[in-house]
């Protein structure tokens, strides 16, 4: 079984679960979407970014039926519009970007050059103009940045073990393979790659516990999948992922920033 890093922009769902304490606190405050450190993450903000990418696509999918009776075509009533993100996706991305450049300004290191907004409007179908594109961008750059700053951390046996049971449980290894077998063909690089990946969970991990992340239940659960590998059908498995609160259990979202692994 080998990995090999690759750097593109991955569809992984991206998930989180709720702690007690934020539970309490944005429920006293129904119109905050997450608490970070002092700052406020407001439910405005979150549907603001969000209601940007709706209007957009509403208002070119009635252009579109507009040319088309003007072209002399039969006008037919517009299906219901299908959003490729969720509210969940556009906290997701806030709180990334927020946390991920506290880590960059601790290791003074600015975002990557890539890619660019134009690249990620291109390969997940955004729009450049909107504002959820460009944190998405800015949230994948700031990692990579990151990635290549820290110092891997030493792989535990819980640490693999957990990594092979993702892979067989997603469809990424065959499930007749054993963690022994796992572990025995791991090869330097492979560890390499996901030692740096634990260590930048632990990096982020404490800044998520210092700034004391509270979130909104009404937004389900929040975390960014870190590395991902790809099963036979495509669909990508978190392998290492960083929980801003909680768990990393719950429904998939759209929004990841994670490298991809290619598991054979």
């Amino acid at each position: 079984m080998t990995m090999q890093r690759a750097r593109r922009l991955a569809s992984t769902a991206v998930v989180a679960v709720l702690a007690v304490a934020g539970l309490s606190a944005c429920q006293q405050s129904p119109d905050v979407a997450a608490y970070v450190g002092g700052k406020t993450i407001t439910e405005e903000r979150v549907q603001d970014v969000y209601d940007q990418v709706r209007d957009q696509l509403t208002a070119a999918r009635e252009q579109a039926q507009q040319q088309a009776g003007a072209d002399g075509a039969a006008a037919e009533p517009l299906p219901e519009l299908t959003m490729p993100i969720k509210q969940q996706d556009v906290l997701n991305a806030l709180l990334s970007v927020d946390v991920l450049r506290r880590a960059a300004q601790a290791h003074g290191l600015k975002a990557a050059d890539s890619p660019t907004v134009e690249q990620v409007a291109q390969a997940r179908n955004y729009s450049p103009d909107w504002e959820y594109t460009k944190l998405y961008t800015e949230t994948y750059r700031l990692r990579t940045a990151l990635q290549s700053a820290v110092t891997p951390a030493p792989l535990t046996e819980a640490d693999l073990r957990d990594v092979h049971q993702r892979l067989v449980k997603g469809g990424a290894a065959d499930p007749s393979t054993t963690f022994e077998q796992f572990q025995g063909t791991l090869s330097p690089e492979n560890k390499s790659l996901l030692e740096s990946y634990v260590a930048l969970r632990a990096e982020l991990q404490k800044i998520v516990e210092d700034e004391d992340v509270k979130l909104n239940p009404r937004y389900g659960n929040q975390q960014i999948a870190l590395l991902s590998a790809q099963a036979q059908n495509g669909q990508d498995v978190p392998l290492i992922s960083l929980a801003f609160s909680g768990d990393d259990s719950g429904e998939a979202y759209v929004t990841d920033v994670s490298a991809v692994a290619d598991v054979a």
